[in-house]
């Protein structure tokens, strides 16, 4: 096996080479081709044995010297190759039409009579100018190879030899992109002593004066220190009994600024925003740990020695406290000599020992034999045997028992596990991670290589991984087929995570990738003359050879003269901001780096790209995410290479003749349409594409974007002309299309629209293999032919059907939608009936379907419609009642989503006094709150309503919808279900999880108890504008609800309310528009976590005294409420709530934020003794004219203020004596015109929605500018964001 000077330089010596041969032939004369391809396939496959054969030779030293001018010739050929490739783009590009050279004529005739004229152009084409430098390059790379017969002389080996290359790079897609989590050997009794150690309360007097105790887990490299660690932190337990969890890699070197960052990202579970001062940082994390209740904090991978700074420790753990004892931290290393500041004991360093033999032989033979099962019995032995004997010598290293298993798994073959135990010495984890190298792909080991430019710990994102890969070129582009390179490279991404190159982390809402700190050595010692990692300020210099550097300073001005010297760089990745002069430092970088294919930048004092960006010829990739760029150059149109353009959302115009960039695959972060953009024949992705009568815009734009992936919203549909601008779009051809959504606005004319709907849709016919169709404003009531095709779609699983006035039924065959598992059928105010629903939904959702009735026969027979009658005294005092909350405003909702169902139900029923009373109802929802419209509009209601529920019940049979029994969410709103017919449809849906019904105005009560004892998964419920549901049945037995929504119920009874309710009722109830008693609340919900009350009516008050486990609580527009001091909440927010005393306020015990609508109320706060303002608050729809704060001196501890929604004409003049403010935001309140005096302590801002105030804080000239001008990222916030 190769040492690692040769492995890192193999690569060079592979079939990448031919690659570029064949790229280059187009340029080069028929004789060099022949005399390269003859040499590539001579001397590149022996060359396993020459590696090999050189390692214990004298000779080894030539060997090496010859693979690295093999590596640069073969650098410098691609570049002039890539150069001369930008010269044919631009020509092409300014032409208008492809140019002749490099082109062959496709037919054979053509062929046979061209060929004396092309052997005569190939002979020409060493003679043009723009070719003399490549050949020049070809002509080396040829002598180059040339040698290596010379070399293999030297070594005596025999011509012919070869031996097995490298597996090839993977060419099929994985049949799953959801990787398990890896299996866990032998060491579940070290998770229970830590986790038994990590739930201990008792501490030691150090941990008690420090609020926390430290655990150490100690052992070797690649021993499962981290997994065993990742093992306990993602224990129920553990979950359980922190409530804040943080994980950290420090790995090698402390860096107090960032990994105080880390942390507080890990907390937060977001990113943290840039704060310089190390003291303000610490102060943020401390004050975040302080609300909690205990922590953990991992730290992975803690690297120190007697040597070392204890200072720098002290100072990184300072801010570590929390308000209970028994926060822990928990530490792996690879040393026993830990920092003192982790406050862990010496009984508290656990050494991690060996695993059990059988344990670590069952790990091995886990990962060797996975996949295809041997069939063959005598293999199956004989490689058994041989797996034994290769674990007893790993060492018993888990990394090593992985990584090599998972590569033998690739080939049961007995002959290669044999090879494999002739290896070195297989107990040091190198020697079995580097055999595993050499035996990836050449492809892959690149891919490798590049991934050490990004820091120990670092998460990888695999998307964004590949897109490098792909703008580097080292994802092969080569018998592709029909696949993209993005998905050949996460093919490659896959096949190293499959062999553990890359592991898995999995949190609850996210999920990224890691590589071990040993693979990771691996990959720099290979890399080290190709990739560097500037992070530290003391570097003097970069070895001339590096071609791709990530950069980890604060500044580069230090740097910037040894990055210019650096002539073949390629790569420039910014891992986090800098504090430099963006505009001068990257004029003058790319000024020099001219060979640059990546750049990825992040600054934010500068909103310029400089113009100096449109000389780089080779670039490919460029990211402007974290920057403040909002505008660019237009030499930008100039990058003929640019494969990806990677924009912060803020740019509002692209440059004009961006659609030229023939190479471009993925535009994001722009949100305005590219005209022209049929030109971009290579983007792979366009999420909306709107269609306008002007052109540049026209539908047939698709017609050439065949490479098309993923979702596509092709909308304003209306605009298309007819079915031949349809058929031209060619969208049949999008055969990478996932997704897709076909969108009309609405129009008049009907009559009309029916017909050309028709054709447009015909013509709009979608590729077969598309996963989601929804069909939007489509106003015929007939389906094209291609939705009449019985088996058109090959695996169509959801299916939406939205604002479709005219249809009266699904498509006919229901052999179509088979395998859908999701169905949305909305404002399809036609369809009657649904016919048998696929057995395969999970999903689904009908609303604004009128006509569609759940009614049995027995409620047919049995009901009585005087009942209903009667009722309607009743329902109007409620109705009536929650007008007076909000002057009709929610009344006014509920109406406007009940009155299209209304005159849709009543165009069966055609009477005057009906029209009259619609009429009635649609004049009070346009002329809005006068009073004397709310007994018109209620009357005319309950007559409506009347008429719908005789219309229902006159049926003379009953109609009932069957559901598929796997159901997880069903959604029924505006439509006509009866009370017996929900019970029946729920009957038997045990996987249901989430049920809506809303709008449903014939539903009177909830199904029983013996309904709802059968819902063992139903975690949600939402009730919403269902004016007739008094009771909520059998509810309370719903033992796995956590989430309950009761909105605009006015007839339900919740006196009690919580009784009624399931005891286990934990995670978030929220009322709105409803009718609230004073006990609503007292009994039960003793675990309930969130409460949100908005415009509800409660007399004569509210007590919510008895919700102890309540952290959060929102209330609105309620007259009075008590208990507020009884509780203990993280976040209270109070909006119009009237009548609070002071003695009630002093008592509040807020934790993280308050939101009031008052600076009355919050004044009366500040003075109320005993009060603590919280960190963050928020100043939400005050109506005030002006604001005060005449206590701020009380407003000392807030961090962040917000003003939000508020008609305020101006700000506090004394913001100033807020002296630790650092964070302001004013969103939406469009009286505001200027700023007062500012804090020194503010730190950033944010202001949105306010267009005078905008103009105000304009740079340079705006009254308020110099007052912000010198906060980070104030060039960002005013113009770009003041919408």
């Amino acid at each position: 096996m190769a040492d690692f000077a040769l492995a890192g330089l193999r690569w060079a010596a592979s079939p990448i080479v031919n690659e570029l041969l064949t790229k280059a032939s187009a340029y080069l004369s028929l004789d060099m081709v022949r005399e390269i391809q003859r040499l590539e396939a001579t001397v590149l496959p022996q060359f396993e044995l020459v590696i090999q054969a050189a390692q214990k030779s004298p000779h080894r030293g030539i060997l090496e010297a010859w693979l690295r001018r093999l590596k640069e010739a073969y650098y410098d050929a691609e570049d002039l190759l890539d150069e001369h490739e930008y010269n044919v783009l631009e020509g092409k590009a300014k032409s208008g039409k492809s140019l002749l050279l490099g082109e062959h004529g496709s037919s054979s005739t053509a062929t046979t009579v061209m060929k004396p004229f092309h052997a005569a152009m190939s002979r020409a084409r060493n003679l043009l100018p723009q070719n003399r430098r490549l050949i020049s390059k070809m002509n080396e790379l040829k002598a180059i190879l040339t040698e290596a017969q010379q070399l293999r002389d030297l070594l005596g080996l025999p011509h012919g030899n070869t031996v097995e290359c490298p597996a090839a790079a993977p060419t099929s897609v994985p049949t799953t992109t959801s990787l398990p989590t890896s299996k866990v050997f032998g060491r579940d009794r070290d998770r229970d002593h830590i986790v038994d150690f990590l739930l201990d309360k008792t501490t030691t007097a150090q941990a008690t004066s420090a609020k926390y105790s430290g655990l150490a887990i100690v052992g070797l490299g690649g021993m499962g220190k981290s997994t065993l660690a990742q093992y306990v932190y993602n224990d129920k337990r553990i979950e359980e009994c922190f409530d804040i969890r943080m994980w950290v890699c420090i790995s090698r070197k402390l860096d107090v600024h960032r990994h105080t960052r880390e942390i507080m990202e890990s907390a937060k579970k977001g990113e943290c925003p840039r704060v310089d001062n190390l003291d303000t940082l610490q102060c943020k994390l401390r004050d975040i740990l302080q609300e909690s209740q205990k922590f953990l904090l991992v730290l992975d991978d803690v690297w120190f020695e007697k040597s070392h700074n204890e200072t720098e420790w002290e100072l990184f753990l300072a801010p570590l406290v929390s308000k209970q004892s028994g926060s822990k931290v928990l530490v792996t290393s690879r040393s026993k000599t830990l920092p003192a500041a982790i406050c862990c004991e010496q009984e508290h360093v656990i050494h991690l020992e060996n695993m059990d033999d059988t344990e670590f032989l069952a790990l091995f033979k886990h990962h060797a034999f996975s996949g295809a099962e041997i069939k063959d019995q005598l293999l199956r032995t004989k490689l058994e045997d041989t797996a034994e004997e290769i674990a007893k010598r790993l060492g018993q290293c888990p990394l090593a028992a992985k990584v090599l298993g998972s590569r033998l798994c690739r080939k049961k073959d007995i002959a290669e596990w044999k090879a494999a135990l002739k290896l070195g010495d297989l107990s040091d984890p190198f020697t079995s991670l580097l055999w595993s190298y050499e035996k990836l792909d050449p492809r892959l080991q690149r891919c490798f290589l590049y991934c050490s430019l990004f820091p120990k710990g670092h998460r990888y994102e695999p998307n964004e991984l590949v897109h490098l890969w792909v703008a580097e070129g080292f994802v092969g582009s080569c018998n592709l087929s029909r696949r993209t390179l993005e998905e050949a490279g996460m093919d490659y991404f896959n096949d190293m995570v499959s062999g553990f190159f890359f592991q898995l982390v999995s949190k609850r809402h996210y999920s990224y990738y890691i590589m071990h700190d040993i693979l990771h050595d691996l990959a720099e010692s290979l890399s080290r003359e190709d990739c560097f990692r500037l992070e530290d300020d003391n570097v003097t210099e970069i070895p001339c050879t590096v071609r791709y550097i990530s950069v980890r300073v604060e500044s580069m001005q230090k740097h910037k003269e040894i990055i210019y010297k650096l002539h073949h760089l390629r790569t420039v990745i910014c891992i986090d901001s800098l504090m430099d002069n963006a505009s001068i430092i990257f004029d003058q970088m790319l000024w020099n780096l001219k060979k640059l294919r990546v750049l990825s930048l992040s600054f934010y004092n500068s909103n310029k790209l400089p113009k100096s960006v449109g000389e780089l010829k080779h670039l490919r990739y460029l990211d402007l995410t974290r920057t403040s760029v909002f505008e660019l150059p237009r030499s930008l149109c100039a990058l003929w290479h640019l494969q990806l353009l990677q924009l912060n959302g803020m740019v509002e115009r692209l440059p004009n003749k961006v659609c030229n960039l023939s190479k471009l695959r993925y535009l994001r972060g722009y949100k305005d349409q590219i005209p022209n953009i049929g030109k971009l024949t290579s983007l792979q992705q366009i999420y909306v594409f709107s269609v306008q009568k002007k052109q540049g815009y026209e539908l047939r734009q698709l017609k050439d974007l065949n490479e098309l992936g993923g979702s596509l919203h092709d909308k304003n549909l209306e605009n298309v002309i007819g079915k031949d601008e349809a058929l031209a779009s060619k969208l049949y051809l999008k055969s990478r299309l996932k997704e897709l959504t076909l969108e009309w606005r609405s129009e008049n004319g009907m009559d009309a629209m029916n017909i050309l709907h028709l054709d447009v849709l015909e013509g709009l016919r979608p590729p077969p293999q598309l996963s989601k169709l929804t069909i939007k404003g489509y106003k015929s009531d007939t389906y094209p032919g291609w939705l009449l095709e019985r088996s058109y779609f090959k695996n169509l699983e959801r299916f939406e059907l939205n604002n479709c006035s005219l249809l009266e039924g699904l498509p006919p065959d229901t052999e179509l939608l088979q395998h859908c598992s999701r169905l949305l059928l909305l404002d399809v105010p036609k369809l009657k009936t649904l016919p048998c629903l696929p057995p395969s939904l999970t999903k689904l959702s009908i609303c604004g379907l009128p006509l569609l009735t759940f009614v049995t026969k027995n409620q047919l027979e049995q009901h009585d419609s005087r009942e209903n009658i009667m009722m309607a005294d009743h329902l109007a005092s409620k109705l009536s009642l929650m007008w007076e909350v909000d002057s009709g405003s929610s009344v006014r909702s509920v109406l406007s989503k009940d009155y299209s169902s209304l005159k849709q139900l009543m165009t069966l029923m055609i009477d005057d006094d009906i029209s009259k009373q619609l009429q009635i109802i649609e004049t009070g929802l346009e002329e809005g709150d006068k009073v004397w419209m709310k007994e018109n509009i209620i009357k005319a209601w309950l007559f409506c309503h009347e008429q719908r529920i005789r219309f229902t019940y006159g049926r003379a049979m009953e109609l009932q919808v069957v559901l598929p029994l796997g159901l997880c969410k069903l959604s029924l709103s505006s439509c006509n279900i009866i009370d017996e017919a929900l019970a029946i449809c729920l009957g038997g849906l045990t996987s249901l999880a989430t049920l809506e019904l809303e709008y449903n105005m014939a539903l009177t009560t909830l199904p029983s108890e013996e309904v709802f004892q059968h819902l063992t998964k139903l975690d949600m419920l939402i009730l919403s504008g269902c004016w007739c549901l008094k009771s909520l049945g059998g509810l309370r037995v719903a033992s796995s609800l956590s989430i309950l929504h009761c909105w605009d119920c006015p007839s339900l009874e919740l006196a009690c309310g919580a009784e009624l309710m399931p005891l286990n009722l934990a995670s978030n109830l929220t009322s709105r528009g409803c009718i609230l008693a004073a006990d609503s609340f007292i009994n039960g919900l003793p675990h309930l976590k969130h409460l949100s009350i908005d415009v509800c009516r409660s007399s004569p008050s509210l007590s919510i005294g008895h919700l102890t486990s309540l952290e959060s609580l929102h209330l609105n527009d309620l007259y009075f409420v008590e208990g507020l001091s009884s509780l203990h909440l993280k976040h209270l927010r109070l909006v119009d709530v009237a009548n609070l005393t002071a003695k009630c306020i002093s008592q509040f015990r807020v934790q993280e934020s308050l939101t009031v609508s008052s600076s009355v109320l919050l004044n009366h706060m500040l003075m109320a003794e005993g009060f603590t303002v919280p960190l963050n608050l928020d100043l939400s729809y005050c109506k005030e004219p002006s604001v005060s704060f005449e206590e701020p001196a009380n407003l000392s501890s807030v961090k962040c203020l917000g003003f939000w929604y508020c008609k305020t004409e101006s700000l506090p003049r004394n913001l100033k004596s807020l002296s630790s403010l650092e964070s302001l935001s004013i969103g939406c309140c469009p009286n505001i015109a200027s700023l007062p005096d500012l804090p020194s302590s503010l730190q950033r801002i944010s202001i949105s929605g306010c267009p005078v105030l905008k103009k105000n804080c304009q740079e340079p000239d705006g009254e308020s500018w110099p007052k912000i001008s010198h906060l980070p990222g104030s060039h960002l916030l005013i113009p770009n964001l003041l919408l």
